[in-house]
């Protein structure tokens, strides 16, 4: 078991101790919070920019051909009525994004609780690891006091006191795996006993991020509960103790129609401090709110900038119809240029 790990610096720091010009002044002008925003626009925008331009131009010029005007003459003309008309319409849809950017972004009074946020794992980070551990499993195992590892260690913390933890995200692809694979390995770092399930069987991404594609899983596991021992696999690397999602021998078959899942939880419970559920995307179907209401708190996983709120808003909905349901909110793949709330980046 690895020991504990804890750096010398501090990762978090509370609101308000650094003022803005102190962080200004530390920030170099190439990791802008402004320019850094202006170039994820034009990445985002610039399809539907030259889209627009090139009907503005075309459009306006065939016109004019059809009624004598010289094509040079009439591109002229019309190029710049499509510069500016795409870049008004580029513009405009990228101000409507209301995505997940701020601690304000979620509005005030919303009750939500945020755990906090992880930094995102950049090319420069994983060229620092062996060209075989280039992942968030290999940071976690091989650079422990790295910002990235820091934050699934804090958030580890923040649910010590919580036997089973059910992580999903309000749509596909936000980074609800990566978020309970890094806090499983956090907390078996830490000394807690872990084992982490994934009851996604359409994506099975868990099971796939481990390596591994087994005939038997989680659904035989729910077939014989007392048996749960025969279906646990571990790690190589961090020793971290898994139930994988076989291959799918049925599109009916899930978590919430398996009748012993809730016998294995009980069972589990006796053997784990920590068992952690990666759920499918909440409002991609029923099972993922489902099966995260048999935890003791579910924690919904957003990326940053990238999921809108009014999703959340939705995903949060569903997840506390469960009466007294424990529910928090998790930031994913922030820049490491940028402090969302609490976390600082380098």
């Amino acid at each position: 078991m690895t020991a504990p790990v804890t750096g010398d610096r501090p990762r978090y720091q509370e609101p308000g101790t650094l003022g803005a010009a102190t962080l200004r002044a530390r920030r170099p002008p190439s990791k802008s919070l402004a320019l850094g925003r202006l170039r994820r626009g034009i990445r985002r925008q610039w399809l539907l920019f030259a889209l627009i331009v090139v009907v503005v131009a075309v459009g306006g010029v065939a016109y004019d051909l059809s009624g004598g005007v010289k094509p040079l003459s009439a591109l002229l003309f019309w190029a710049p009525i499509g510069v500016a008309a795409g870049f008004g319409v580029a513009l405009v849809r990228e101000l409507a994004r209301n995505t997940v950017t701020s601690l304000s972004s979620f509005g005030k009074n919303r009750g939500y609780a945020i755990l906090g946020a992880a930094p995102e794992l950049t090319d420069r980070a994983l060229r620092q690891l062996p060209p075989d551990k280039r992942s968030p499993l290999g940071c976690l195992a091989f650079q422990p006091a790295s910002p990235f590892a820091t934050a699934f260690r804090d958030l580890q913390n923040a649910i010590s006191k919580d036997g089973v933890v059910a992580f999903a995200g309000a749509l596909a692809d936000e980074g609800a795996t990566t978020a309970a694979l890094c806090t499983a390995i956090a907390a078996n770092q830490q000394g807690r006993s872990v084992v982490v399930i994934d009851c996604d069987f359409r994506r099975r991404s868990l099971t796939r991020s481990l390596g591994f594609d087994p005939d038997e899983g989680l659904i035989d596991a729910c077939e014989e509960p007392n048996q749960w021992q025969n279906f646990v696999g571990e790690e190589d690397e961090t020793g971290l103790h898994f139930i994988p999602a076989s291959r799918a021998r049925s599109p009916w078959r899930n978590v919430a129609s398996a009748p012993g899942f809730k016998e294995l939880i009980m069972r589990l419970r006796q053997h784990y401090d920590l068992i952690v559920l990666d759920c499918p995307p909440i409002l991609v179907g029923a099972d993922g709110a489902t099966t995260a209401s048999m935890a003791d708190k579910s924690i919904l996983v957003t990326a940053w900038d990238r999921t809108p709120i009014p999703a959340v808003r939705r995903a949060m909905a569903a997840l506390q119809r469960r009466p007294r349901a424990q529910t928090a909110v998790y930031v994913n793949r922030v820049p490491p240029e940028y402090r969302f709330g609490r976390l600082r980046g380098d």
